[in-house]
């Protein structure tokens, strides 16, 4: 007697998602650069993410591997706008902020732009573009850092509590400063919620991988050009020209 033939069910394959992509257009050289600092101009983020951590930890309990997730996930954001997001309502949050505030710059104080950024940003500024620190640093920290960096920024922005910070008051200053509009502007960052300031305000943006991947970003933002540093840039506007 023949042994029954078991049918097995195969299981139909899973196509895994794709991103979706469209060609990523060259682009023309702006006449004014705005640059976000923490991630882009200099690679703070892992300091600053093991600062929140601490600090979310210790105030709150809460786990790292979750406190860090968190601080990177709402990046972008002033800090306390940030444990807004993360812990809302919470009467801690300013002392927690401040605590953060307070221990940033020495934690940040050894880190330097790279030496191939400050070529491309000093060619760049050598052929007519403006370019502008453009952070939501505070902005006692964004001129400590312009000063220690040696670079002639053209103008310095950053967070202030007052109503200054990145997107819009920052573009229109800039706008002002320079007599140009937003057609004539680029912003780069690291972060999604950059690329979400630059599409609710109608400017042109390009994303430096680090604290979020290529993939992150081109899952938000569909055929959004991203680069892995910032003298990257110099290569999407030589497209351009050519």
């Amino acid at each position: 007697m023949e042994a029954p033939v078991l049918a097995i069910p195969v299981r139909p394959a899973v196509a895994r998602p794709q991103i979706p992509t469209r060609p990523t257009r060259a682009l023309a050289v702006p006449k004014v650069l705005l640059c976000d600092l923490d991630g882009t101009l200099i690679d703070t983020m892992p300091i600053l993410a093991d600062l929140a951590t601490d600090v979310l930890e210790e105030m709150y309990g809460m786990p790292r591997d979750l406190a860090r997730d968190m601080y990177l996930g709402t990046s972008g954001l002033p800090f306390i706008r940030q444990l807004d997001v993360i812990c809302p309502d919470d009467a801690r949050n300013p002392v927690a902020s401040d605590r953060f505030e307070r221990q940033k710059p020495a934690r940040c104080a050894v880190a330097a732009m790279r030496g191939s950024t400050v070529r491309a940003l000093g060619a760049l500024q050598a052929g007519g573009t403006r370019i502008v620190v453009s952070s939501n640093n505070g902005v006692e920290n964004v001129a400590a850092f312009a000063a220690a960096s040696g670079f002639p920024f053209d103008l310095l922005l950053g967070y202030d509590g007052r109503g200054l910070s990145k997107g819009a008051p920052h573009i229109e200053r800039a706008a002002a400063t320079f007599g140009v509009d937003r057609t004539q502007m680029l912003f780069v960052g690291d972060s999604l919620h950059d690329g979400e300031i630059a599409e609710k305000e109608n400017l042109t943006f390009v994303g430096i991988a680090g604290t979020f991947s290529k993939e992150r970003f081109s899952l938000r933002f569909p055929g959004l050009p991203v680069v892995d540093r910032v003298a990257d840039l110099l290569d999407l506007f030589a497209a351009s020209a050519a």
